[in-house]
């Protein structure tokens, strides 16, 4: 078992995603752990005849996370050592690690030590680095959206940055083929733009039926980010508490919430739960809350709403 730790922006999944793109290349099996499913995960992996990685991230998201959690380790401390391994990715380990292990019977304690963490610091060390680190990424960005590499730069900056931001800006200036020198907070609104943007796009595509404005759908967005919802009738329910979707009928709210359920990938077993950088999403959902006054008191009463 193995352990990887940092703070929100410091690229712990984009870590592990790129691990796992390796390990599968070296014939290992790797599965993503989702929330209430660790147990299961466990049994599919012992089940299975080769090596085997399961990823488990945010596994400080929740208590209930945790306890699923260490049923799946005690299940696979009865596997021979070696077969199946184990990533647990968190922002710490302090406060829920030893509660877990206190609770298991001491011989498997002793066969879940783990072998060893990675700690991902959040910033950069200072602007010389954050800027060859900026450049260099937005060459992997322009490769990748198959595009010119601009001649761009980050904005001087007296503060070390994330890496979140880093490479959000980075992918933005690729995108949209920015130059000179690049303002951190403009490459940031440029990036939810174009993000905006494409939730337009896709809401005539995939539901013709949705015909709301771009500050309704913010608003949906913001809500799903920060409430999120068990099930589809929950999710309906708790979008009726936005702004501009309280006269909506159940149908229309349906369709929305149908909608919000496909446009990210979903985690932790919860219906609706967009799996976004945390970092970016929390900033998005602060410009959201200032642009609408109403919506911190909305967001509340859908909170409630079982």
């Amino acid at each position: 078992m193995w352990q990887v730790s940092g703070g929100a922006g410091s690229g712990k999944t984009r870590l592990l995603i790129k691990a796992v793109e390796q390990l599968t290349e070296e014939h290992f099996e790797c599965g993503w752990v989702r929330h209430g499913r660790a147990l299961a995960a466990a049994e599919a992996a012992v089940a299975r005849p080769g090596r085997v990685v399961l990823v488990v991230d945010d596994v400080d998201a929740s208590p209930r996370q945790q306890d699923d959690l260490a049923g799946m380790l005690v299940r696979l401390a009865q596997v021979p050592a070696g077969r199946v391994k184990v990533v647990l990715c968190g922002r710490e380990f302090a406060s829920w690690w030893s509660r877990i292990r206190e609770a298991m019977d001491p011989t498997d304690q002793a066969l879940l030590t783990p072998a060893g963490r990675t700690v991902l610091t959040s910033s950069l060390a200072g602007a010389a680095d954050q800027n060859g680190q900026f450049q260099g990424a937005v060459r992997h960005y322009a490769r990748y959206f198959e595009r010119p590499v601009p001649v761009a730069s980050l904005s001087s900056t007296t503060t070390a940055i994330s890496i979140a931001e880093l490479h959000a800006a980075a992918a933005i200036t690729a995108y949209n083929g920015l130059t000179g020198p690049v303002d951190l907070t403009t490459a940031l609104r440029q990036l939810f733009m174009t993000e905006e943007a494409w939730w337009l796009t896709n809401a005539a595509e995939q539901q013709p039926a949705i015909t709301l404005s771009l500050p309704v759908l913010q608003r949906a967005i913001t809500a799903a980010t920060l409430v999120g919802a068990d099930n589809m009738d929950q999710a309906a329910r708790r979008l009726a508490h936005l702004p501009g979707l309280l006269n909506s009928s159940t149908e229309h709210l349906t369709e929305l919430a149908l909608w919000l359920h496909q446009l990210y990938a979903q985690r932790r077993g919860q219906w609706l739960d967009p799996h976004l950088p945390a970092y970016l999403a929390d900033r998005y959902a602060a410009l959201c809350v200032t642009a609408h006054p109403g919506l911190p008191a909305a967001l509340a009463a859908a909170a409630l709403t079982t």
